[in-house]
């Protein structure tokens, strides 16, 4: 009563690792179905591909498009062939620029700085009660200064490195419009005329360098005087004062380091836009239609394998859940508490190849040769779960001669125990009068044949007699 109650309380779950190999062993149905849909599938697709490529219409869509392709790629290429050398030539240019320039190598807050304040004096005069006034140059005299002391033409010329390029020389050099400090003011100059007032700042790494380029500046202020004096007006210039000593300019720093960064920018562009260039491809003419047709079949035919594989794995799957056969040994002993007296392998079963016998043993099922040693096992058992039964009835769904067959070597491996060779208990009436002069009962089962449904008739009918089940034989 305890196995019916067992069966009865009995939830039916799947067992993933049966059904993973349910689909295995059926590894030839899966690849036949699927090799049959890449061939329909990419045939098809193929000589659809074919067909429309070879219509007039697509050959000149192919051939224009091509062409656009070609120029827009020509377009492209000329484009980043000159990208690449602007920015070749570009670095080159930053990197002397960051090594040869004074001014890059100072440090920002360690350098000398010579500087001169110049006072420029014009005749220009305010006319009391006039109302026109004489126009005043003061303004554009002091600018001519200030282009003309940081002019190349100017620079060249006071240079007194010749080392020295003229562009490093001109970023060392400013000239500035301001005010002079009243405190240091020359007590000849009116403190309201500051604003005629030049500051020529001169920084370099020592003194002495900032200094000899500022003398050299101001021994030419003369020249200055007289071209600025025959080109705008009369005026006269004076040097106020001169200095030199060392200063801090975090402007500087911050001018070094957009510097570098350029550099770097340039460097980083100029990676990216060779790393585009190797990766553009050039188009190719129009493909054949028939490598286009190719593609197309060979992508289809891959579709379809794997949607011909699916198909198949459902159908499979389905199956199993539906199928009421029995599949696995250990499906008895999980549905209703029976003993397994020995699993023997099907005897008259296909002959299998490497890879069934190989997913068998993965799977860990009995293999072939062993039913001998597997009889003697049983009988070792039935001893072991009969051991006050003098007769014991060999039954159940198998195959009449497999039921035969296990009695006949029952009987000769049990001399103490009278055992009888029966049928189907559900079906045939021999059997059943055999079951009721038995005490023990050994169902036979099997695998793929055997359904739930018989075994739990089998088991209400020998329980409603009365009668011992010692267990269970399964052939696989």
């Amino acid at each position: 009563m305890d196995s019916i109650n067992a069966q009865n309380s009995y939830e039916q779950e799947v067992n993933l690792k049966d059904l993973l190999f349910v689909i295995l062993h059926k590894w030839r149905i899966v690849i036949a179905v699927s090799v049959v849909f890449a061939i329909l599938m990419g045939g098809a697709k193929g000589a659809l591909t074919y067909r429309s490529q070879n219509a007039p219409e697509a050959a000149a869509q192919r051939e224009e498009s091509y062409r656009v392709d070609l120029a827009q790629y020509e377009n492209n290429l000329s484009s980043y062939e000159r990208e690449i050398q602007n920015l070749s030539d570009n670095s080159i240019l930053q990197q002397d620029y960051l090594e040869n320039s004074v001014l890059m190598n100072l440090s920002p807050y360690d350098f000398y700085e010579a500087q001169s304040n110049l006072f420029i004096k014009t005749d220009y005069e305010i006319l009391p009660g006039m109302a026109y006034q004489n126009i005043d140059y003061t303004s554009s005299i002091l600018q001519a200064y200030q282009f003309l002391i940081t002019s190349a033409s100017f620079l060249d010329t006071v240079n007194p490195f010749p080392d020295l390029e003229t562009q490093y020389l001109k970023e060392l050099i400013t000239v500035e419009r301001g005010q002079l400090d009243p405190q240091k003011a020359d007590t000849r100059i009116n403190s309201s005329s500051f604003t005629n007032l030049l500051t020529v700042r001169v920084r370099h790494n020592n003194a002495k360098d900032a200094e000899q380029i500022l003398q050299s500046i101001l021994g030419q202020i003369d020249t200055l005087q007289s071209q600025v004096s025959s080109d705008i007006g009369t005026h006269s210039i004076t040097v106020l004062n001169t200095s030199c000593g060392n200063n801090i300019d975090l402007s500087l720093a911050d001018a070094q380091k957009a510097a570098a960064a350029r550099l770097n920018d340039l460097r980083t562009s100029l990676s990216e836009r060779e790393t585009a260039l190797n990766e553009l491809v050039k188009p190719s003419a129009t493909a054949p239609t028939a490598a286009i047709a190719l593609k197309s079949t060979v992508k289809y035919g891959i579709l379809g394998g794997v949607l011909g594989g699916f198909m198949v794995v459902f159908f499979i799957c389905v199956c199993f859940l539906m199928s009421d056969k029995l599949y696995s040994p250990a499906e008895l002993r999980i549905r209703y508490g029976a003993k397994l007296l020995g699993i023997l392998p099907d005897a008259k079963g296909k002959k299998k190849n490497f890879i069934d016998l190989w997913l068998d043993r993965l799977e860990g099922r009995a293999a072939r040769g062993l039913s001998d040693n597997g009889y003697s096992l049983i009988a070792a058992n039935i001893k072991s779960y009969a051991e006050n039964a003098k007769t014991l009835l060999v039954a159940g769904c198998a195959p009449s001669d497999t039921l035969d067959e296990a009695a006949r070597q029952l009987q000769s491996l049990l001399p103490d125990i009278q055992v009888i060779g029966g049928g189907n208990i559900l079906q045939d009436v021999d059997a059943i009068q055999k079951l009721a002069g038995c005490e023990g009962v050994a169902l036979v089962e099997q695998c793929g044949l055997t359904t739930y449904q018989s075994v739990e008739l089998e088991l209400e009918k020998v329980r409603d007699l009365g009668k011992e089940i010692v267990g269970f034989v399964v052939y696989e």
